[in-house]
């Protein structure tokens, strides 16, 4: 049996993250995370960014002053990309800790 490539494997993380939470599938999903890294990790790491999300990464440019809020307040003036990238994790996590929050806040965002 030949070994994955690369889009295969985008291909399996994009059906994983798009199908009802489980334990299994969480692990499943690292899995391919993990593969998906190894593969790129010869590459520049504009490529290994945009590998984590459908659109490629934006130019860098800072953030705006949004509000007054603590989380408004600390990203202003900062890197976008670098935002993004703390957001992603902290998706990530809350993925994994609430399911309920974490499909909320995709609902509000597909909603945009």
């Amino acid at each position: 049996m030949p070994a994955p490539n690369l889009k295969e494997i985008e291909n399996g993380i994009y059906e994983l993250e798009h199908e009802e939470s489980s334990r299994s599938g969480y692990a499943l999903l690292a899995a391919l995370y993990t593969c998906r890294d190894y593969m790129l990790r010869d590459t520049q790491p504009e490529a290994r960014i945009a590998a984590y999300s459908e659109m490629p990464a934006p130019a860098a440019t800072p953030l705006d002053q949004y509000g007054d809020s603590d989380f408004l307040q600390a990203v202003a003036g900062k890197e976008q990309a670098d935002a993004w990238a703390v957001m992603d994790e902290l998706m990530d996590t809350l993925r994994v800790v609430n399911a309920k929050a974490y499909d909320s806040v995709m609902r509000k965002l597909i909603r945009l």
